[in-house]
């Protein structure tokens, strides 16, 4: 399937808070009534976003879009010596059908013509680890709760 990444603009906020929302069914569940569980999914929300602008200032952040409807957002910091996927996440409906993998094929490509691995760091008891084992991901660290992980081209050493 064909996928366009395009860069995201100010009115995709709703969508990312939606998105954000479905990979984070924690904080929908949470005990509280619902202005203060909104107020909580906001903070958050602004909380991701502002600690991924100040941690990876010259990222990349787009919109998936797939037949033509946002379904997805991914954050790459392409640096000198790495390509490092920051976040990617899609909606459950556009789950299962090999978008994610697409996702990722398209940025090994990449990282492969640049000679660069690629990192990530992923979360324990998160399906998409799953899928970077999958697509030849391997574990380089394990912190207890997150996975770093990295892909390099056939060939390549690693630096």
């Amino acid at each position: 399937m064909s996928l366009i990444l395009r860069p995201v603009r100010a009115t995709d906020r709703a969508f990312l808070l939606h998105l954000f929302i479905q990979v984070r069914p924690d904080l929908a569940a949470l005990p509280l009534p619902a202005v203060a569980r909104q107020h909580m999914i906001d903070m958050q929300f602004n909380a991701q976003d502002r600690g991924y602008a100040d941690g990876f200032p010259f990222a990349s952040h787009a919109i998936v879009v797939a037949r033509g409807q946002d379904v997805g957002q991914i954050r790459v910091d392409r640096g000198a010596e790495a390509i490092h996927l920051i976040d990617v996440s899609l909606l459950a409906a556009a789950q299962g059908q090999g978008l994610g993998s697409n996702i990722l094929r398209d940025l090994q490509e990449e990282a492969a013509a640049e000679g660069l691995p690629v990192g990530l760091s992923v979360q324990h008891g998160n399906r998409a680890a799953d899928l970077y084992r999958r697509m030849g991901f391997s574990v380089t660290d394990d912190s207890g709760v997150h996975l770093a992980m990295e892909w390099r081209a056939a060939g390549s050493a690693p630096s």
